[in-house]
């Protein structure tokens, strides 16, 4: 009631099936409903193209900054989402940028500022919204078989949140 409702397209990766994505945006525009698509943005240019005519908002995961521990934890590099990304700011698209923040794997100093800097030279984008890690699933994934109580390692404590918050500000950006 408060924001007049919309839809945001997430996943996995709504850009993977984007023929799909692109029908359900324009039905969704033609009906005059605000879209959002929640990506990592690894597709090719031409995809995220498309898909922006369509598009009123971009929720963008930008997960690390060095391509190689990009690889490591996510199977894939990050140049093609680096990349996509200027492209989306290049092309006036608005556009969030979220950081998920994973403890020991994505929070040191390097890769803050890093990402900070990277978002700052977009141009487009004023703030990086922080995700931090959380164990709320825990107790499901346990049942599942599939995690357990030690990955609550993976979770930020505030002071170190109240750092990589710090970080980023240095860089001319909000954080929310």
């Amino acid at each position: 009631d408060q924001t007049a409702g919309g839809v945001t397209f997430s996943g996995g990766e709504p850009l993977l099936q984007p023929e799909a994505l692109k029908d359900l945006l324009i039905r969704c525009r033609e009906r005059g409903i605000h879209c959002s698509v929640d990506t990592s943005g690894f597709a090719p240019a031409e995809v995220v193209r498309d898909i922006a005519r369509y598009t009123d908002l971009f929720l963008y995961d930008i997960k690390h900054m060095d391509s190689a521990m990009h690889r490591k934890y996510t199977g894939v590099s990050n140049e093609l989402i680096l990349a996509n990304a200027q492209l989306l700011a290049d092309i006036g698209a608005a556009l969030r940028i979220r950081l998920p923040l994973i403890g020991g794997i994505n929070d040191d100093d390097a890769n803050i500022g890093a990402t900070a800097a990277f978002v700052a030279g977009l141009g487009a984008v004023a703030t990086i919204d922080l995700l931090p890690y959380h164990h709320l699933g825990t107790a499901k994934y346990a049942k599942l078989g599939i995690g357990s109580a030690a990955d609550n390692h993976f979770a930020v404590d505030t002071t170190r949140l109240a750092r990589v918050q710090s970080l980023i500000e240095a860089h001319g950006l909000n954080v929310q």
